[in-house]
């Protein structure tokens, strides 16, 4: 919410700076939409930067002089639909002292919401006053009461300062020796066999050491006493009984306390894993006496369990159920055995289904009771529209159990049902295996399993990193890694380490795996960096991941889990909403963050390559290293696309509007373009609606590129909106070379845990084109919080910090800090795990190619702009021209492409939906919909000017226009941006007297093309124009559009102004290009239409016969290298622009025999095709010296391939 973010609190964090007591204040003012309630509750949120000795102080929160207003009939029904709670009388702040980045925090938050003098009220304003003294010496030893109420820090600055080699070994017993890896499936006493020794390759199990701590679930807080008693690996204690050797061990499950009803399940593994090695040493052996006494009673014992996880109702969460379907009237039966010997003990039973349904719970065919489910009484917080399923838990008192109970699940009414799990918590722990009477009569003490043996390793000794890339156990994955490592550290100067996850896994949760390994690993990184230079900032998960860890359920059970990392997923496990997974939450590194993912702030800066394959690997380190490069730097990186979705009461499109006005006041240099859904003409089939229009502008800025393409609105992993304005096979069939980054405010964008196609994974995977990275959504998401996470990532990822700009992984990181500590300008806050559902696609450590110099414009036709009485005006059908000047760069020489742009006007939409998901009042937004001029000129000593032809189709308004300007040098390492609103546009020049319209030639697919020639069904057609006077491409007058009509209908007429180019540094010609969509075959015959500035107009028509099959024309083929060294790309010039074509390329040596082939199909956007080879055979062994033959052969629309024959010369 806004709360005037922009506001520093300088004074305040001075005020707290100080040791002694001090205090500081603050007033507050709410607005409307930050207390309305609508499909979230409203909350406030601040944070207050710490310094000094923050962790040795006290906090104390408060409000005064609150004033109120009373809530509307509406707001009070949805309070009571999201919470149904009476509100307090008054409103308590909470506070929390954290830290990000070893920097202090106070975090304050609250809900306005109060009931007051018997009516519901929200306070709207106040003083926020927070008040701080230093820590006294009696208080310190009740540290924990003041924490857990949020008033001091969770480190003291004696845990600060204490070394971290007092936290972490300094190196990891795994270094040396040899080892191998064991494991079990419960937790209790076990037997270490000689025939697991023999496996593991040890002779003498007398000297066999076991080292671990099994596999219970870590605490998911990063505790630093946690972090030390479990550091790396410690050794177990054996108890050698009769020659035989035995160990405690813990397995996947655990409970809180003896009496806990409700089991800890470890959701990444069914095992917990330790290690032995064989030394010279003796092992660490205790008595049978002190053995046991250390070890039993654990509150396991007090335990039984019946649970059978390998069903999901929602691809998403981590808890899993029985794969048994229980329809109305049958009868499930589970036996629990009783070894306790006492008949007392709680009985549990969690039951899940999909709707209302009740069940009989009996025990040996005595009713015990009923449970009934309720999807909405069981959830009363929850949208029951986005819940997949629910779950109960009844807890039966026994008094009565015997050594063996059936317990009968039987099915009443109502839908099929599934058991979670049935557990008995006992009044006496069960019955220690671990007697001598019991070994001695052979009672069964379960074996560990040998896994296999394992490979010396030492993480605990990496030194800093700037960069740790995951991946995943199986390596498949480590070459193209490491390809990413040496580009980053040769081109950004990062210190980058990679870290198989199975290392992570042996020294930082037992060899268990464990998703808290990876961040155990950065937070030991950051403890023991020694400034703040040195931590870690960036963590790229270099694999993929499904939400279901553990791979039990059908879709899951055959793929190979040493080929995925791990994924973090909620609790919840049935809400398309409050179910999450969150790469965020590997970087919350801080004391005791982990917990609370929605309000924990960042260390660092988290992003995944969604791979699981090599050659998908590649293509995102290709994408990656490529745009790096800025090889295909250009004036399409200045530009910035957003799109809003139609209905919803036009939510989107003004949440588009907002951000991308938050763009042209913060960073006006950029050239923004607004695609609002409702602005263009809605057509409806028996298939749905669409929006071809918006579609085509769209597609077109995709191939033409752009720096972000921003959509809000409806979204889901096939399509974005309901009317399918983008479609999964869109991104996936994208052949731009100018690769954006996509932003989406939209539900379901890219679940990149689920096991289905996504929009997000399509995009990124695209290898001829898509994005190069792709920031969007997992699960369902609100817009009211959208918008927030929107403009708080679109304002970071623009931005520079050190002449700099931020990376994509950190704008990420700070955006998401921003909502959570409520500092977003001119936005809001978000505590809430909508924001979570948010994630980055693509490497974190990758920044936007954004301009580093500014363009300034000096003078406009002669006149200089700066403090200028009268700003110059542009008038219709006069010659304009722009001059100015590279700040900074004197000796800057390239190229300029400026657009200048008419005033604003106010756009007023259609109102196509006027349903009950529309909206009853047409959106209007402001917008610069003419464009006047889009040219490019030189640049020479850093100074520029160009002219162009002012059209006579403007809004004559005498008002501001605006010129956006975007230049690169000749080497193409040096881009600059700026604009200028310092003139207007209005009136009209005197016009001289001419009725000629322009010259036209145009021609299908090649310059060959003769009037009635053949062509393919979806030929590309071309047109030049030229005219003395200019040529109007503006489309600003009704019917001065570049028009191409074919076969004189309609319904086939295109509008080609967006599209078009002037020629370099004039504005007396230019060219315009479309690709035809499929025609019939047979004869047709196209029109096409332009005008000058003077409104004067030429038509050429052309004539041509489609043929299906036809085969394309292969003008010429080539190599970039020749002779090639390591790699070489082919080069295919053809006349299938814009069309499907099948492409083949076949290596030969000079006897004929074929060394390399390779096959694709695309959609070429320019007349030249390529195709990359590293100069190695099909079997992957490299080519040796000598002269080769290649042959490229191309076929489009089912037709016969043409082919070319060349020589290629290899030199190694």
């Amino acid at each position: 919410m806004n709360t005037t973010k922009v506001w520093k609190y300088m004074l305040l964090a001075c005020l707290l700076m100080l040791v002694a007591p001090a205090q500081a204040q603050r007033f507050f003012n709410l607005t409307s939409s930050e207390v309305r309630v609508d499909s979230v509750l409203p909350r406030f949120v601040y944070s207050i930067p710490l310094t000094g000795a923050y962790r040795d102080s006290v906090y104390t929160v408060s409000l005064k002089y609150g004033e109120y207003i009373d809530m509307t009939a509406s707001d009070i029904a949805n309070y009571n639909r999201l919470s149904g709670a009476v509100p307090p009388e008054q409103v308590f702040p909470q506070q929390r002292v954290t830290e990000c980045r070893k920097q202090g925090v106070l975090q304050i938050d609250f809900s306005p919401v109060v009931f007051r003098n018997n009516r519901h009220q929200l306070l709207v304003s106040f003083m926020l006053q927070v008040d701080a003294r230093p820590l006294k010496r009696s208080e310190r030893s009740s540290r924990g009461s003041l924490l857990a109420k949020g008033k001091v820090s969770a480190f003291a600055s004696s845990d600060a300062l204490r070394s971290a080699s007092s936290l972490y070994a300094s190196h990891s017993v795994l270094a040396s020796g040899r080892w191998a890896k064991i494991r079990v499936s419960e937790t209790g006493f076990h037997q270490l066999t000689e025939q697991v020794v023999r496996q593991a390759g040890f002779s003498d199990i007398s000297k066999v050491k076991i080292y671990g701590y099994g596999g219970n679930l870590q605490n998911e807080a990063l505790l630093a006493s946690e972090l030390q008693a479990t550091d790396d690996l410690q050794e177990v204690p054996q108890c050698i009984v009769g020659g035989k050797h035995y160990f405690y061990a813990e397995g996947p499950v655990s409970w809180k306390s003896e009496t806990a009803l409700q089991r800890i399940r470890n959701p990444y593994s069914d095992y917990g894993y330790y290690f032995i090695t064989q030394t010279d040493g003796e092992p660490l052996v205790q008595d049978s006496a002190t053995f046991v006494s250390s070890h039993y009673p654990q509150s396991y014992d007090y335990h039984s369990l019946y649970e059978s996880d390998g069903y999901s109702y929602y691809h998403g969460g981590r808890n899993l159920f029985d794969a048994e379907e229980l329809k109305v009237g049958d009868e499930k039966k589970v036996v629990i055995t009783n070894t306790t010997g006492s008949a007392a003990g709680k009985r549990s039973v969690a039951l899940t289904t999909t709707t209302n349904s009740v069940a009989q719970i009996l025990k040996n065919g005595k009713v015990l009771g009923e449970i009934t489910l309720s999807l909405k009484n069981d959830n009363p917080t929850e949208d029951i529209a986005y819940l997949k399923a629910t779950e109960k838990v009844a807890t039966y008192p026994i008094s009565d159990f015997q050594d063996k109970d059936t317990i009968s699940i039987k099915v009443l009414s109502g839908a099929s049902i599934r058991l979670d799990y049935i557990s008995v918590t006992w009044a006496e722990p069960g019955s220690c295996a671990f007697t001598a009477a019991n070994l001695a009569s052979g009672g069964k003490i379960p074996a560990a399993q040998y896994v296999y043996g394992i490979t010396n390793q030492n993480h605990h000794a990496d030194g800093a990193a700037d960069m740790v890339i995951i991946i995943p156990t199986s390596q498949k994955l480590l070459k193209q890694a490491q390809r990413l490592k040496k580009f980053h550290e040769q081109h950004d100067g990062l210190r980058v380490t990679i870290v198989p996850a199975d290392e992570l896994y042996n020294e930082f949760s037992s060899g268990t795996p464990d998703a808290n390994a990876y961040r155990r690993y950065l937070r030991m990184l950051s403890d023991k960096a020694q400034s703040e230079a040195d931590m870690p900032k960036y963590l790229l998960l270099f694999g993929d991941c499904v939400w279901d860890n553990r791979m039990l359920t059908s879709g899951c059970r055959t793929l190979n889990p040493d080929d995925y990392l791990l994924c973090f997923e909620s609790e919840n496990s049935f809400s398309a909403v409050s179910c999450f997974v969150s790469d965020s939450w590997f970087g919350m590194l801080g004391e005791g963050a982990g917990l609370y993912p929605n309000r924990e702030l960042q260390d660092v800066a988290v992003g995944r390559f969604p791979v699981t394959y090599a050659d998908e690997a590649q293509v995102l380190v290709d994408k990656t290293i490529s745009y790096a490069q800025n090889a295909n730097v250009g004036a399409w990186q200045n530009t910035l696309m957003f799109m809003g979705d139609d209905g919803n009461g036009n939510l989107h499109m003004q949440d588009a509007d907002d951000v991308a006005n938050d763009v042209l006041t913060t960073y006006p240099a950029y050239l923004v373009k607004k695609v609002m859904w409702d602005a263009y003409t809605r057509e409806t089939s028996s298939s749905g609606n669409t929006y071809p229009e918006a579609t085509r502008i769209i597609k077109q800025q995709q191939a033409a590129g752009a720096l972000i393409m921003d959509y809000a609105g409806h979204g889901d992993p096939t399509q974005m909106s309901h009317e399918s304005v983008l479609k999964l096979t869109d991104f996936a069939d994208f052949r731009n070379t100018n690769l954006p980054l996509w932003v989406t405010a939209s539900c379901d964008i890219m679940p990149f845990d689920g096991l289905e196609a996504n929009i997000g994974e399509y995009a990124l995977l695209n290898d001829k084109g898509g994005a190069v990275a792709f920031y969007g959504t997992t699960r369902t998401v609100y817009a009211q919080y959208n918008r927030h996470i929107n403009r708080a990532f679109i304002h970071r990822v623009l931005s520079l910090v050190d002449g700099k700009p931020v990376t994509i992984g950190e704008a990420h990181r700070l955006a998401q800090n921003d909502l959570v500590s409520g500092n977003v300008p001119n936005s809001g806050s978000d505590v809430t795990v909508n924001y979570l559902h948010y994630s980055l696609l693509g490497d974190p450590a990758l920044a936007l190619n954004l301009p580093m110099h500014q363009i300034v414009v000096d003078s406009i036709n002669g006149i200089p702009v700066a403090g200028a009485a009268t700003l110059p005006m542009l008038k219709a059908g006069s010659i304009a021209r722009m001059a100015g000047h590279i700040e900074g760069a004197d000796d800057f020489r390239g190229v300029i492409t400026a657009t200048v742009r008419d005033s604003k006007e106010t756009v007023t939409c259609r109102l196509n939906d006027t349903g009950k998901d529309g909206a009853e009042k047409a959106f209007e937004y402001k917008d610069r919909t003419k464009t006047l001029y889009q040219g490019t000129d030189s640049v020479r000593g850093g100074k520029f000017t160009f002219s162009f032809a002012v059209p006579l189709d403007i809004n004559y308004s005498n008002q501001s226009g605006l010129v956006n300007l975007y230049a690169v040098n000749t080497a193409k390492t040096l881009s600059a941006h700026g604009s200028s609103e310092q003139f207007t546009v209005g009136e009209s020049e005197e016009q001289m007297n001419d009725s000629i319209g322009p010259s036209i030639y145009c021609y299908l697919n090649s310059p060959s093309f003769v009037d009635g020639g053949k062509v393919n069904t979806t030929p590309f057609f071309v047109a030049k124009i030229t005219d003395k006077d200019g040529i109007n491409a503006a489309g600003s007058g009704i019917g001065h559009d570049l028009q191409l009509v074919i076969d004189g209908d309609m319904s086939k007429t295109y509008v080609l102004n967006s599209n078009f180019i002037y020629d370099f540094g004039t504005y007396t010609s230019g060219s315009t290009y479309y690709s035809i969509p499929q025609l019939e075959p047979g004869k047709h015959e196209l029109t096409f239409r332009a005008w000058d500035i003077q409104n004067n107009s030429s038509t050429v028509k052309l004539r041509f016969n489609v043929v299906k099959g036809l085969s394309p024309a292969l003008f010429d083929v080539g190599v970039t290298a020749n002779p090639a060294k390591t790699s070489t790309t082919f080069i295919i010039s053809h006349d299938r622009t814009e069309s499907d074509m099948d492409v083949v390329v076949e290596v030969f040596d000079s006897s004929g025999r074929q060394h390399w082939r390779h096959s694709e199909s695309g959609v070429p956007t320019s007349g030249s095709y390529t195709v990359s080879w590293d100069l190695t055979s099909d079997s992957g062994t490299p080519l040796g010296t000598g002269v080769y033959l290649y042959r490229v052969k191309v076929a489009s629309d089912g037709s016969s391939y043409t082919s070319k024959v060349k020589k290629l010369i290899i030199i190694k």
